[in-house]
């Protein structure tokens, strides 16, 4: 068994621990009908936003950005939505998701000039929102929020189909989009390589350029849908929604196993560490903990996740660049 397989059966085992803790403490209350169809409900809006994030972390970089592209495609789509008839609904979600798409080019060109990912996204994580909160100001609205969505919108993608939340078949289907990428495709095998040695990628002469656009393109469209999603389930788009998935959605990344340096990293592993996170979040959200303690254990778990991997070598000290 090499050592992926190794980490994603303890990663397994950590979630089923999650999972047999809070069902001891809270038997009644954490598998209650209520409570695994919150989850079912609100996973799949942090999940599709670490799964943005995950190829450009593949590839070395990081995207910071998501959260804010997220929600300016949201407000672009719920805008569209009330100035057209409801049957141009399906028109004004491919306006947001392909803003989403213009977004994610941005920091790509932005990141495959040579600019630090961290910073170029950290720029327009600030320059999205900032342009998201001009939209929903200007549209006379009282608030940065804007409302006035179709119930049909709302109604559909907060249904089910065959059973299944609709939003969790958004993630599953994004899920599966990110998986065939990283891992059944050229441009996946690409990326891997980038992320594990960019200098070599150059000499084997694989499009870095391009490779990295991509990548970022591909983040921006899985964010825009991560949005819409969001736009769904709060029935409003807000410049401001769920700044905390930003944490939450890097977190689920480091805890898959993905390197932060780039090179490794599976979809197998993030839907665990999604599973584990959602167990953790209901869980204390059951025993009425308090949130900010909740961020503080997020960011606790972050930093001893990273420390052991460090320390088990998964991490690369160095790595030459571009």
């Amino acid at each position: 068994m090499n050592t992926e397989a190794r980490y994603l059966l303890r990663l397994a085992a950590f979630a089923v621990a999650i999972l047999v803790l809070f069902c001891v403490l809270s038997p009644t209350g954490f598998l209650s009908t209520a409570n695994l169809s919150s989850m079912a409900y609100q996973m799949p809006e942090f999940a599709m936003l670490a799964l943005a994030i995950h190829p450009t972390m593949l590839t070395g970089g990081i995207d910071l950005s998501v959260v804010s592209v997220a929600n300016l495609s949201a407000i672009v789509a719920a805008l569209t939505m009330r100035s057209l008839p409801p049957q141009f609904i399906l028109v004004a979600m491919l306006i947001g998701l392909f803003v989403g798409c213009a977004a994610g080019a941005i920091n790509g060109l932005l990141v495959a000039s040579g600019l630090p990912a961290i910073l170029a996204t950290l720029g327009t994580m600030q320059f999205f929102a900032g342009i998201a909160v001009v939209l929903a100001y200007s549209t006379g609205d009282s608030g940065a929020s804007v409302t006035g969505i179709p119930g049909i919108y709302s109604s559909i993608l907060n249904g089910s189909v065959f059973g299944v939340p609709t939003p969790l078949l958004a993630f599953l289907l994004t899920g599966v989009l990110i998986y065939v990428v990283t891992s059944r495709t050229p441009l996946g095998k690409q990326m891997r390589l980038f992320g594990t040695n960019s200098r070599a990628a150059v000499f084997a002469g694989i499009p870095t350029f391009r490779v990295v656009v991509t990548t970022y393109t591909l983040s921006g469209f899985i964010a825009s849908c991560a949005g819409l999603v969001i736009l769904a389930r709060a029935n409003s788009a807000n410049a401001d929604y769920g700044t905390s998935y930003l944490l939450l959605s890097v977190l689920i990344n480091i805890l898959a196993g993905v390197n932060p340096n780039g090179g490794s990293g599976t979809v197998f592993g993030l839907l665990l560490a999604v599973l584990s996170l959602q167990f953790i979040s209901s869980g204390l959200n059951i025993m009425a903990v308090n949130v900010y303690a909740r961020d503080l254990t997020y960011g606790a778990l972050l930093v001893t996740v990273m420390v052991v991997n460090r320390l088990q070598g998964k991490i690369h000290s160095t790595r030459p660049r571009t």
